[in-house]
This record gives structure tokens, sequence and C-alpha cells, in this order.
């Protein structure tokens, strides 16, 4: 009975392990991304980007302009920031991150 609850225990902090480093992964690929995001947007349109698309005097062509670069960019970053923590998990625990197989 020990060896079981040792067993859950372990799979527990592996859980709470992998989610601190996906977490910690996915908000600094965020940020890095809104900055990047924000310097493309800046030299392609020679204007800031919108502080807040929803604000009305901000119109309509800019705030979708902008919607969809920051979507597109946030899911591209979100990819490889989840990829990137895989990789450095099974790198230093030769096993997958918990719960990340679809298998």
């Amino acid at each position: 009975m020990g060896s079981r609850l040792d067993l859950q225990d372990d799979q527990r902090r592996r859980q709470l392990a992998w989610k601190a480093i996906s977490t910690l992964s996915a908000v600094v690929g965020g940020i890095a991304t809104r900055k990047l995001l924000e310097r493309a947007w800046t030299s392609v349109k020679s204007s800031e980007p919108p502080g807040n698309p929803a604000d009305r005097r901000v119109s309509w062509g800019q705030a979708v302009q902008w919607a969809v670069a920051t979507g597109v960019g946030v899911g591209i970053a979100r990819l490889v920031s989840q990829r990137l923590a895989a990789t450095g998990w099974e790198m230093a625990t030769e096993t997958e991150p918990p719960g990340l197989s679809t298998h």
C-alpha cells in the first residue's frame, strides 16, 4: 500500500512540476511575442499598435489587423513554448511530460 501512495505522490509532483514549467514557458513566450509583434507593427505601419483595439477611437481596420496579428502570434508562440518546454523536460527526465501524449 505504501508504494502505491508513493507512486501517486510522485505522479502529483511530476504533474505540478510540468504545470509550473509549461506555464512559465508560456508566459515568457507570450511576453516575447508581444514585444516582437509591437516592433513588427511599428516598423510596417510607422505607428504604434492600438493600445486597446476595443476603443471606439481605433478604426475597425486597425483593430481587426491587430487582433489577427496578436491571435496568430500568440497561438504560434504557445505551440513553440510548449514544444520547447516538452523537449527540455524530456532531456532532463528522460520521460514524456505528464498528460502531453495523445497516444
